[in-house]
């Protein structure tokens, strides 16, 4: 098997000819989000819209004028803590960091009346205008390719452009990264999943391209920025981060660590603010195990499973095994993160994650199968196997489309079942008792920009 294409002199003319796989995947990406985007924000979405409201509009995290403007649509998102009496919610506020520009750009083209489009309609369903979640969800799409990019630029330090581009867009159309980032696009999980792939990219440019400890520290950072946005995330990116001590490099653990509590402490202080204890667990407290006897079906489950709903995910991790064949301080890193990301969400009662599509809170390791899929595509030595396994690629991707498109159907129209089935009775329910024709009309009157005016509830 070959090794690794680690390249680090400057792009030749060949490589800067060869960026088109990149251009188009993110091309195709655009594309897909702004056909399915619905500017609006609803269930565990309006608590981080909240948290944005508050501290890109009041400039603070009291939610006190959040309870009033939301009152009307407040269902569990927020509540008032008489212990320490201040309103509390379980959420993280990090994503508040992340798109306050797109808040304070859509303040200011409200001030000069510009979307100001069925007022009544948004401010019934989200408290807020159109502006504010137009505006926040075209920033969650630029998350969303910055994350494609950064997928690719992980999997180029192995494999060459083409199967690193072709991995990054199936990744993203075949997992919930799309879903996330156009029709709830105000749930953090691709906001959560760019970080990730920021710190898995700048732990890979240390080790194969720059040994330098700015790297270490800046990917402490953000890795501490990413457990604001969801708090699972300091299992995920302290995982990424083993390669550190794989290598003895204890200066540069301390350097990530130094990095990572530099901005997470701020996660415990804010507990203790809302809760009066600074350790918590979160939304997902009442309903935490302790061991994650729930993560069979948090894998395999027809009910949001991963590799049932997602499929190219499992050829990404057969990519890692490949991986450790030259570079084994990668796959440990990616499998130890992967296995704390599932143990963790095996081990609370709603293992499914509610009202989900897919296997939602294992979004964030989007770049790691990615990476995993480039090596799988590219350095398998036989042209029939790889014809075989870009073929399997694709093939599990056009599933996970066609289980998106039944779930759209499915919960817009089997009206006593609104947060959706497994993924068999969805896909039946699409190719027997409905069909392409109303899911075409589902997405009309609901997603895209022929909808963002009403888009419905």
């Amino acid at each position: 098997m070959s090794g690794p294409s680690v390249c680090t002199s400057p792009a030749s003319p060949v490589e800067k000819a060869q960026k088109w796989p990149l251009l188009a995947a993110l091309a195709i990406a655009l594309v897909a989000m702004l056909a399915m985007d619905r500017p609006l924000a609803r269930g565990d979405g309006l608590a981080y819209f909240m948290w944005l409201d508050s501290i890109a509009g009041d400039g603070d995290m009291d939610l006190s004028n959040q309870a009033q403007i939301f009152a009307s649509v407040n269902a569990y998102q927020a509540y008032w803590n008489h212990e320490t009496g201040h309103w509390a919610t379980g959420f993280a506020y990090g994503v508040a960091i992340l798109l306050a520009p797109f808040y304070w750009l859509a303040r200011w083209v409200e001030g000069l009346g510009g979307l100001a489009v069925n007022p009544d309609h948004f401010i019934a369903l989200q408290g807020r205008p159109l502006a504010y979640s137009l505006l926040g969800m075209l920033g969650v799409n630029l998350y969303g390719l910055g994350s494609v990019a950064l997928a690719y630029a992980c999997a180029r330090f192995y494999a060459r452009p083409l199967p690193a581009a072709a991995s990054a867009l199936l990744l993203f159309l075949g997992t919930p990264m799309l879903y996330y980032a156009s029709i709830e696009p105000f749930y953090v999980h691709v906001p959560a999943a760019f970080l990730t792939a920021l710190t898995l990219f700048l732990l890979l440019y240390w080790k194969e391209r720059r040994d330098s400890p700015f790297l270490v520290l800046a990917a402490g950072l953000v890795g501490g920025l990413a457990t604001l946005v969801r708090w699972q995330m300091a299992l995920l990116v302290w995982g990424l981060a083993l390669s550190l001590p794989f290598h003895r490099r204890w200066r540069e653990v301390g350097l990530f660590g130094l990095g990572f509590w530099a901005v997470a402490w701020h996660v415990l202080y804010t507990w203790n603010w809302m809760f009066g204890r600074p350790l918590l667990l979160s939304a997902a407290e009442s309903g935490f195990l302790g061991l994650p006897v729930h993560l069979p079906q948090v894998l395999f489950s027809d009910t949001r499973g991963l590799f049932m709903w997602s499929p190219v995910t499992l050829m990404g991790g057969i990519g890692w095994v490949m991986l450790a064949r030259w570079r084994r301080w990668v796959t440990v890193g990616l499998a130890v993160a992967f296995l704390l990301e599932a143990c963790i969400n095996g081990g609370v009662a709603d293992w499914w994650a509610g009202w989900s599509f897919g296997a939602r809170r294992m979004t964030e390791l989007y770049a790691t199968f990615a990476l995993g899929l480039a090596i799988l595509l590219d350095k398998s030595k036989r042209r029939l196997v790889r014809t075989i396994l870009w073929a399997a690629a694709v093939a599990c991707v056009l599933f996970s489309l066609l289980l998106f498109l039944s779930h759209l159907n499915f919960i817009n129209t089997v009206l006593d079942r609104p947060q959706g089935d497994r993924a068999t009775v969805e896909i039946r329910y699409q190719l027997t008792q409905s069909n392409f024709g109303i899911t075409w009309q589902v997405i009309r009157e609901h997603y895209g920009p022929w909808a963002w005016s009403r888009p419905g509830p």
